[in-house]
């Protein structure tokens, strides 16, 4: 479950700690080494039954950054942050 974001957040500037989003159409935001992510499109219902999880996940597991690395452990992803805060895969 995402919080809200303290007032403090755009000056101390946690690493990998979500939060939920103040940017529209998204659902969270993180900060990381490479800077603020959001992610998470707030207009789809995340997790709504045990095949669209199912689907996902394994859709999901396959997405590769530009460099052709998985993006599913990789911290500075939005993709991570969604399978792992919104569809628990």
């Amino acid at each position: 479950m995402l919080t809200k974001a303290p007032a403090s957040f755009k000056i101390d500037k946690p690493l990998y700690k979500p939060y939920k989003s103040d940017k529209k159409g998204k659902v969270g935001m993180v900060y990381t080494k490479k800077g603020l992510i959001h992610f998470g499109a707030s207009d789809y219902r995340q997790n709504y039954s045990a095949a669209a999880k199912k689907s996902y996940c394994a859709r999901s597991a396959g997405i590769k950054d530009g460099s052709g690395n998985l993006t599913k452990n990789n911290k500075e992803s939005p993709n991570y942050y969604s399978r792992k805060y919104l569809w628990n895969c």
